[in-house]
């Protein structure tokens, strides 16, 4: 092959498949033709981005293949091609030509004229020193003494001359130094024992450059990597919990879906308004934490699972307020298990964390809280835990699996995904359940089912007890759930969760709509046993008062058939801010609105109701649902399709061979974006070869040109034209074929 659109053009449909699975960015937007394809492989982005997304053992092949390119030539077994000499001895035979037939089937290599080689491209990512290796002492001119000795003499070197020397081993082989400082002493005691090349620089004439040969580099790391050891990861089977981690999963989702619903239930009385720049306000979110006795910390989190489920939204109002969608009710009548998925599942590719990435944590709901990379890191550490590895050795793991992708600072984050993990029920003491390998390995299904053996059955029925309290001793079903919501306030939550029914508590189901009666035949269906004398007393004597008031708007008004209560009512200092005033025997009358004439005298203990413009008896309002925000499509992160776009673009280079067939001046040209452009010349330019280019004008008309581009830089290039020099704006260019090289 030529180059490499010469080999990607001979490629099997099956192999380009491969292509654009493993390098999807080069499928947005699909290419026209395979020429264009090969265009955009060898841009630098798109290479960068490929070798970014390789592991450690991909990316050291790779950098073995670059070290040792240009030199003679080998055959390995399981490859085609021949390979540079060499590689066994750095990388060993296991598990090598599957990785080098994984790296030419993502074009970092291609079948040269001499077999396998990186691109000119990787090259330029790799750099001048792949691997961190430098020259060879041959070429240094440096004697280097045998291994064993190597390793005595970094033992027994000064201290200035081993840290220069462990420096230069981990962070790459060339470094400059002051010739007239102690670095200079120990680099001339590395120079003495045969273990760098010391030179003058030539950029600076008072500093020195150290150069450390290739072989003491293998040496002291023990290989193209240094050595370290990992953890072993779980044998298959073996128990590393201290309990079964299906019943402590289940324990934790019980809380979780039990946690949830409870906060939304505060959310929903207090209806919290939107802040402009979006999310909850802080006072806000502080309120629900002494309602609810969680953190601030915790509420973050949970009501950003709920914003993930759909559960919750921006209601879109003139001024809007966070309320319950739709999906609410739904969900409510869900299984424990449907219900934990429905908040683990969109958690999984969510762009959002909770981890504070400045001076102080992300306000809850908004977008302060999305950082897009946390998604693909998200991705990778689910992974390595669904391998079998526990939490604290997920960090070692990465570095293996990204290299080149890991920030330094990753601890923190990978942190903060164990700790969201298991606040999901998806890691127990470090390590990951099996309804977490389910759901992570894309199968919710059996997520569920796995998760549903050991929950608990769901309680129809609540012990109700003398003190006015009601234990439900497991997890209430939805009716029930729905019965002591509307009766009931939560008391403590876990294994067993407790409600208390009090005045304010009973109150608030009538306000609903009930009455006493249809109150207590519904508590006593729901209790096991009959239900406490204290009990009916209190819902009856609350039902006995609720409604003796009835409010109005004149803006508002107060009637009521007992002329000493309202005079009472008049006669009460703590309520002259209602302005009340008679206008019947039985009948009061205020400038307030309805609500806040109900509110005021709830306040003092008496107990009102609201009536209609006809005298009929209005329970509260219905909660106001809206409508959720449209689920958000997964992330695209390999072709849909990837053989039906092999055969449009294998469709795309008959066209333009029919058409060069035709065409009097040259090769037809592919429509190709800024960076291909780019790509493309400075590989012309580097193999000083001549190009078409088309070339717009002012008026956008596209002239073709046979350039030899000598430089690519500040966004033009440099070249010949007719032998006369020209430069032309990459953005002018339209398309690029080399000669010789067109379909």
């Amino acid at each position: 092959m030529r180059s490499l659109a010469e080999d990607i053009r001979s490629r099997s449909d099956g192999e380009l498949a491969r292509l654009l699975q493993a390098r999807p960015d080069l499928t947005r937007p699909a290419p026209a033709d395979l020429s264009a394809l090969a265009a955009r492989s060898l841009t630098l982005a798109s290479t960068t981005r490929g070798i970014d997304h390789l592991d450690d053992d991909h990316l050291a092949t790779l950098e073995a293949v670059a070290l040792l390119d240009g030199g003679t030539r080998e055959q390995v077994e399981g490859v085609e091609e021949s390979v540079p000499a060499g590689l066994t001895g750095l990388l060993g035979e296991e598990g090598l030509s599957t990785r080098l037939v994984t790296l030419r089937d993502a074009a970092l290599l291609w079948r040269s004229p001499d077999g396998l080689a990186p691109t000119r491209t990787v090259s330029d990512v790799l750099g001048p020193h792949p691997g961190g290796l430098g020259p060879t002492a041959a070429s240094l001119g440096v004697e280097v003494p045998p291994p064993d000795e190597l390793a005595r003499l970094h033992d027994e070197a000064p201290p200035a001359a081993r840290s220069v020397l462990d420096r230069l081993v981990d962070g790459g082989p060339v470094a400059t130094v002051s010739s007239d400082s102690r670095a200079a002493e120990a680099a001339a005691w590395l120079a003495g024992h045969g273990l760098a090349a010391v030179t003058e620089d030539p950029a600076e004439a008072t500093r020195l450059r150290v150069v450390l040969p290739r072989e003491v580099t293998l040496a002291l790391r023990g290989g193209l990597r240094r050595q370290v050891t990992t953890a072993p990861r779980a044998e298959a089977g073996a128990s590393t919990f201290a309990q079964d981690p299906g019943t402590a999963t289940a324990a934790v989702v019980l809380d979780l879906v039990a946690l949830v619903d409870e906060v939304l239930e505060h959310l929903e009385s207090a209806r919290p308004r939107v802040l402009r720049s979006g999310g909850l306000a802080l006072a806000d979110l502080r309120g629900l934490a002494r309602e609810t006795g969680l953190s601030t910390d915790d509420l973050r989190a949970l009501l950003d699972l709920a914003l993930g489920a759909r559960l919750l939204a921006d209601d879109g109002s003139d001024e809007p307020t966070w309320r319950l969608t739709t999906r609410i009710d739904t969900w409510r009548e869900s299984s424990t298990a449907e219900r934990w998925l429905e908040l683990a599942t969109p958690w999984l590719s969510s762009p959002r964390t909770t981890m504070a990435r400045g001076e102080s944590a992300p306000r809850a709901l908004s977008d302060d809280m999305v950082w897009p990379p946390i998604r693909s890191l998200r991705t990778d550490v689910l992974a390595i835990l669904a391998e079998g590895a526990h939490g604290e050795h997920v960090v070692p793991a990465l570095r293996r699996r990204r290299p080149r992708r890991l920030p330094e600072d990753v601890g923190p984050l990978v942190s903060s995904l164990l700790e969201e993990a298991t606040r999901l029920g998806l890691l127990h003491e470090g390590r990951m359940g099996p309804a977490g390998c389910a759901l992570v390995e894309g199968d919710p299904e059996r997520a569920a089912s796995v998760l549903e053996e050991h929950l608990p059955a769901p309680v129809d029925q609540a012990l109700v007890q003398a003190d006015l309290t009601a234990v439900v001793p497991g997890p209430p079903t939805p009716t029930l759930a729905a019965t002591l919501r509307r009766a009931a306030t939560l008391e403590s939550r876990g294994g067993a969760s407790i409600y208390r029914f009090d005045e304010a508590s009973v109150r608030q189901a009538l306000d609903a709509g009930m009455d006493g009666e249809s109150l207590l035949a519904e508590l006593a269906a729901a209790s096991r046993t009959p239900l406490p004398q204290g009990l009916e007393y209190l819902v009856r004597d609350v039902a006995r008062r609720h409604g003796e008031l009835r409010a109005g708007s004149a803006g508002s008004y107060l009637r009521s058939d007992d002329e000493v209560h309202l005079d009472q009512l008049l006669a009460r200092r703590d309520l002259s801010h209602l302005q009340l005033r008679r206008i019947a025997p039985t009948v009061l009358i205020s400038p307030a609105a309805a609500p806040v004439l109900v509110e005021s005298l709830r306040e003092v203990g008496a107990a009102p109701v609201r009536e209609g413009s006809g005298g009929v008896l209005t329970g509260a309002a219905a909660p106001r649902r809206v409508t959720p925000p449209r689920e958000p499509a997964p992330p695209l992160t390999t072709a849909t399709d990837p053989l039906s776009l092999v055969a449009a673009m294998r469709r795309g280079e008959t066209s333009a061979q029919a058409r060069a067939l035709t065409s009097p001046t040259g090769p037809p040209l592919p429509s190709m974006d800024p960076a291909g452009v780019a790509g493309m010349l400075r590989e012309a330019a580097a193999d000083r070869s001549a190009v078409w280019v088309g070339v717009a004008d002012a008026i956008g008309e596209v002239r073709r040109v046979l350039l030899v581009p000598e430089a690519v830089e500040g966004g033009r290039v440099r070249g010949l034209v007719d032998d006369e020099p020209r430069s032309y704006s990459i953005h002018r260019i339209t398309g690029v074929v080399a000669v010789g090289d067109q379909p």
